[in-house]
């Protein structure tokens, strides 16, 4: 009986073998969609671009570059308008860009005979006025908690992108003052002693954005996955604030926001 149960598992392994075949989802192929990634931080040489591409099939990873678009911002005061220029890999740049707080600009970009066009507010960005160390958080008492306090502005409703870098990460994130408005506010985080040492440094930045380019950004952070960064070519359609100006139905997928972001060096210790 053994030797008859024996032979009848073998032979169904050996079925369920021969069924085997490769299965490929037909996702559809739909017409390419401009891509405009359109996050400048003053003062950020690397940062002060825009770059164009396009979406791509489901199984690419590769996001065509676009260079024959014309890309423009201006100054919506003053009406200078500051040609951005292609260096042939989807970059448009203009080293001469230097936006001011308080100021308004559009940026407008022409690709296929269509004109896109988004503004952007320049914000006052918060300070870090004093950062805070526990050498015993989390729920073990054997991490690093590590508080960085700024103070919101209490006459106005307050969004906030921060970044940290540490020499075992790079995260984003997002939040509001909804339930701090006008106090001093702390951006958290814990790192495990395995982690980090005495000597290692953390790199903090703050940046004050809207409420459009928050809700826009809390999607792309919630779906950015392991990458962590938000400011990628984004992976699902997500509406920003760019407008096609011939045809919204077809819109490009990114955003148009100029930022200039505080930076604040931290030692562990």
């Amino acid at each position: 009986m053994k030797k008859i149960l024996y032979l009848f598992s073998v032979i169904c392994s050996l079925l369920l073998i021969s069924c085997e075949e490769e299965i490929v989802l037909n996702f559809d192929q739909n017409k390419p969609r401009l891509v405009i990634e359109g996050n400048i931080f003053v003062g950020e040489p690397t940062l002060n671009k825009i770059t164009l591409s396009t979406t791509t099939d489901f199984y690419d990873s590769v996001f065509p570059k676009i260079n024959n678009a014309t890309v423009q911002i201006t100054d919506l005061s003053t009406n200078i308008v500051y040609n951005f220029l292609n260096n042939n890999n989807g970059d448009f740049i203009n080293n001469n860009f230097n936006p001011q707080v308080g100021k308004s600009y559009q940026l407008t970009v022409v690709y296929n005979n269509e004109t896109y066009t988004a503004t952007s507010t320049l914000l006052t960005s918060p300070e870090i006025i004093s950062v805070d160390q526990k050498n015993d958080g989390g729920f073990t008492g054997d991490s690093y908690e590590i508080n960085f306090n700024f103070k919101d502005n209490p006459n106005e409703e307050n969004f906030y992108l921060v970044q940290i870098i540490s020499p075992v990460d790079k995260t984003y994130a997002v939040f509001n003052d909804q339930f701090s408005n006008g106090n001093v506010m702390s951006d958290l985080y814990f790192y495990e002693k395995t982690d980090l040492q005495p000597g290692d440094q953390l790199t903090h930045y703050i940046t004050s954005i809207n409420k459009q380019y928050y809700n826009y950004l809390s999607k792309l952070i919630s779906i950015s996955g392991e990458s962590g960064n938000p400011f990628a070519s984004p992976v699902g359609t997500i509406k920003g604030n760019i407008i096609n100006q011939n045809n919204q139905q077809n819109f490009a997928l990114g955003y148009f926001h100029i930022s200039k972001r505080n930076q604040y060096n931290y030692t562990i210790k």
